[in-house]
């Protein structure tokens, strides 16, 4: 149903011209942000074809998300171990359907790994600190996508948590002016839309505009995740997401995990920060009693990273082949 829904707000944003707050039929829409819907708007104004232009910033975004992959893999290792990674994200069958449907979750999940390949260059690259400016942004505009594309900047505080733990093989740069700079960016990302649209609440008297600031900006997000009103699943629910949709990668990790593990103890930071942001992405997730299987889909680029410089030693073996 997110399809056809967002295809229509994005029509009516281009004929009626009213691009700042999403309708869907005459009511405002206050359950998502409007980022989606622009970019839908937007490739109708370039293509002037509703069948192409709903889908396309999907496609982009799954192009990109590979991209991101494949780079930052080839940075922390090399040119095979990148392709390598895309490879391992384009197979999971997750991505495969979210890259092809019209939803937020495939533009979001760029955002995400954008962040996350501007984070890790300037904490494991040596990348200047500035970038993570651009990395702040990503988040931030993945925030008024939809409301968790904040969760690249758990990477910060773990990388703090774990200066000490990393030390004897990895020189981490002073994280105070990077988290500094990529919060910078996450405001400004996050004033893209928020700062249109609370200047236009808040110079009107309508109700109707007041009462969509506070739903979105209070009860879809915070609400939502303490006392979710619906998708109300069990704690285990993403252990079968994971061994359904993550296939399959998901059959691998029984070597994996031990794999994971050496590095861990050998402290190789480009293992540990990828593994430990995604296990603190499915923990955020699973804490909520609200759960859907796209809420973890942020985690599996970053899994696919970690995983990606093992699987062609994994791959010769009889056991893994069989």
């Amino acid at each position: 149903p997110d399809e056809p829904r967002f295809a229509l707000m994005a029509r009516h944003m281009v004929e009626s011209g009213n691009w700042l707050f999403p309708h869907r039929g005459h009511e405002l829409y206050a359950e998502k942000p409007p980022t989606f819907m622009w970019m839908q708007a937007a490739a109708y104004q370039v293509g002037r074809d509703w069948r192409i232009a709903f889908l396309l910033p999907s496609l982009l975004a799954g192009l990109a998300t590979l991209a991101f992959t494949c780079d930052i893999a080839r940075r922390l290792w090399n040119w095979r171990i990148g392709i390598v990674a895309a490879g391992a994200l384009f197979a999971c069958v997750q991505f495969g359907l979210q890259a092809k449907r019209a939803q937020i979750d495939m533009v979001l999940v760029a955002l995400t790994t954008m962040a996350l390949w501007v984070l890790l260059r300037v904490l494991l690259l040596r990348g200047h600190k500035s970038l993570a400016v651009v990395g702040g942004f990503a988040s931030g505009l993945g925030t008024v996508t939809k409301g968790v594309g904040f969760l690249p900047l758990l990477l910060l505080p773990s990388a703090m948590a774990l200066r000490r733990f990393l030390a004897k093989g990895n020189a981490l740069p002073s994280l105070a002016p990077v988290t500094i700079l990529a919060l910078a960016g996450f405001v400004l990302g996050a004033l893209v839309w928020l700062a249109p649209m609370l200047f236009a609440v808040l110079g009107s008297e309508d109700p109707a505009l007041h009462g969509y600031a506070r739903d979105l900006l209070l009860r879809q997000t915070g609400e939502r995740y303490a006392d979710p009103w619906h998708h109300v699943q069990p704690f285990w629910y993403y252990a079968k997401t994971i061994f359904t949709l993550w296939l399959p990668g998901a059959l691998l990790l029984p070597w994996l995990v031990p794999a994971w593990w050496n590095r861990i103890k050998r402290r190789d930071a480009r293992f540990v920060l990828p593994l430990v942001w995604g296990v603190l992405v499915l923990l955020f997730f699973n804490v909520s009693p609200g759960k859907r299987e796209v809420y973890i889909f942020p985690a599996l680029p970053a899994f696919c990273m970690a995983a990606a410089p093992l699987l062609p030693a994994l791959l010769r073996r009889a056991d893994v082949r069989g």
